[in-house]
């Protein structure tokens, strides 16, 4: 029953969304998601490629269809989060309960700005429309560390040629995959169990900053790879800000440390 009146929602979006405005749009977003989430929600909905150009600026969908180029491929891919949530999950009661809506601008751009809680944290979506074809389309997303149209992104078949050399390490419960490549951008993901059966983890894209590799969480925060002079690598999570998001309570990324030893072969772990 849930399924049909997200999908019944959706079919009314599709031919009415853009003559109730932009507000009514990511309204109804959030109100998808609220409602089951999954691929008729959202903005995975309102961007799926049959239905791109009702919503989306010509520059938005093209940002998306090289995001969706490389599948999986973390390393490469634009994103590693949800730009409607800011973040990887959300709980659906919260999502709805602590929702507001605001809007700004003129008849040149409106700027919508989603206001919600994120297990706890406050989280702010905003999205620009512009008028094109004669509708009101999303041109641009942004949330707290991130612009949409600021994140570089390039389509698989120009990427292809440059896979990444795969380091893999295991200490206990706990791995590591750091897969650097030579442009300076790559793919880190850990998968930690602690005590009392707390995890922390994270899978997605990293940049070298200041030599380190960088991990930006949804909200902002930084995970950093550090390579020391005894050639371990140690992980840093300045004032625990990724805990609340990558761990559980008993948890934490800060101060890890996988030394030279700990190296294996990466077919041992799965991904």
């Amino acid at each position: 029953m849930l399924k049909i009146c997200v999908t019944l929602i959706a079919m009314i979006l599709g031919t009415a969304a853009h003559a109730a405005g932009p507000e009514d749009t990511v309204r109804w977003i959030y109100q998808s998601l609220a409602q089951g989430g999954g691929a008729h929600a959202g903005l995975t909905y309102l961007r799926a490629p049959e239905r791109s150009g009702q919503f989306l600026t010509p520059r938005l969908i093209a940002f998306f269809q090289a995001n969706d180029s490389h599948s999986d491929n973390l390393a490469n891919a634009c994103l590693d989060f949800a730009p409607d949530i800011s973040g990887q999950d959300f709980d659906a009661n919260e999502l709805s309960r602590t929702l507001q809506v605001t809007t700004e601008g003129d008849a040149a751009r409106q700027t919508v700005t989603a206001r919600f809680s994120l297990f706890g944290e406050p989280t702010v979506v905003a999205y620009d429309f512009i008028p094109h074809d004669g509708l009101w389309k999303l041109d641009d997303l942004a949330g707290s560390g991130w612009r949409l149209s600021q994140i570089p992104c390039a389509s698989a078949s120009t990427t292809a040629s440059a896979a990444p050399t795969r380091y893999c390490y295991k200490r206990g419960d706990s791995t590591l995959l750091l897969a650097p490549r030579d442009d300076g951008t790559g793919r880190a993901a850990l998968d930690s169990w602690q005590g009392g059966g707390h995890h922390c983890g994270f899978d997605g894209a990293v940049r070298a900053e200041s030599g380190r590799w960088v991990h930006t969480g949804p909200s902002g925060c930084r995970v950093e790879i550090e390579v020391t002079q005894a050639g371990a690598l140690r992980l840093h999570d300045a004032g625990q800000q990724c805990k609340p998001q990558l761990c559980g309570a008993r948890a934490a990324i800060d101060g890890m440390e996988f030394p030279p030893e700990t190296q294996i072969d990466c077919s041992q772990i799965p991904g």
